[in-house]
């Protein structure tokens, strides 16, 4: 599923869990929460693998054409883009473990199972920011289709070499596979979800705003940054999401920002 669907499913699960009223669900709703994430997105996987699997190849071939086409330019954008968004990322949980951290050490509270979880993803995104502002860095230094096909392999971990030996003898449309049954039904819900994650990432983020310049206390600024950066990702994902899927329903193949 497209990124925008887990910002709603993460953002839907809290509200859900309080109305059942449960002292277990609402002491431990992130846990809960991560465990319905989990299971929600296994089960998709199982349920609809030819829809991924199409998806997944019209995210890497606008890439793989980039390279074979020599389009640096192009490529580097994209590179770019998405060097910010996952430094972006990295700051939101950087900022989020923090908060956490607070909570368990200055309030007693006993989440050290979700400052254990929220330092993985932490770890995770800090990783990724960094390797993609070294390939960023890289390709300016060298802007060469040489150096765009190994950020390929290395940074993406994407097999450019067999997209290059087919894609000599036929057209980038030919290379992609058949379009599976249900593929615009798939993208409809998809487009949807865009749009509630757009919205419900504006209210975090207007929300993130409000808290910040409430108060002057250390906390009241913390929780304001980490809505602001939330709803920034949501915001960011669900129109990206929006505008790759809604100029494509129409047409016979689908293409990724």
């Amino acid at each position: 599923m497209k990124t925008s669907f887990y910002f709603v499913l993460w953002i839907a699960i809290y509200p859900i869990l309080g109305l059942f009223n449960i002292p277990f669900l609402n002491n431990n709703s992130f846990i809960v929460a991560l465990i319905i994430v989990w299971g929600l997105s296994a089960m998709i996987n199982k349920m609809m693998p030819q829809i991924l699997i199409y998806e997944q190849a019209c995210n890497m071939f606008p890439i793989f054409e980039d390279i074979f086409t020599g389009n640096v330019k192009n490529f580097y954008k994209r590179l770019n883009r998405q060097t910010i968004i996952e430094t972006i990322t990295a700051i939101y949980f950087c900022v989020t473990m923090v908060v956490i951290a607070f909570a368990i050490f200055s309030r007693g509270l006993n989440d050290w199972f979700a400052l254990l979880i929220f330092a993985l993803f932490t770890y995770g995104a800090i990783a990724r920011s960094v390797q993609l502002s070294k390939a960023r860095y890289s390709l300016k230094e060298n802007p060469t289709k040489e150096e765009c096909e190994e950020i390929a392999v290395n940074t993406y971990k994407f097999d450019y070499a067999d997209y290059a030996r087919y894609r000599s003898n036929t057209t980038a449309e030919q290379m992609l596979p058949p379009i599976p049954k249900h593929f615009k039904a798939f993208q409809i819900v998809s487009l949807i979800f865009a749009i509630i994650a757009a919205i419900l990432g504006l209210i975090y983020l207007v929300y993130g705003i409000v808290v910040f310049f409430s108060s002057f206390s250390v906390d009241a600024w913390a929780f304001g940054m980490m809505g602001c950066l939330y709803g920034s990702l949501a915001i960011y994902f669900g129109i990206r999401d929006f505008i790759s899927i809604l100029p494509h329903l129409r047409k016979s193949q689908y293409k990724s920002l």
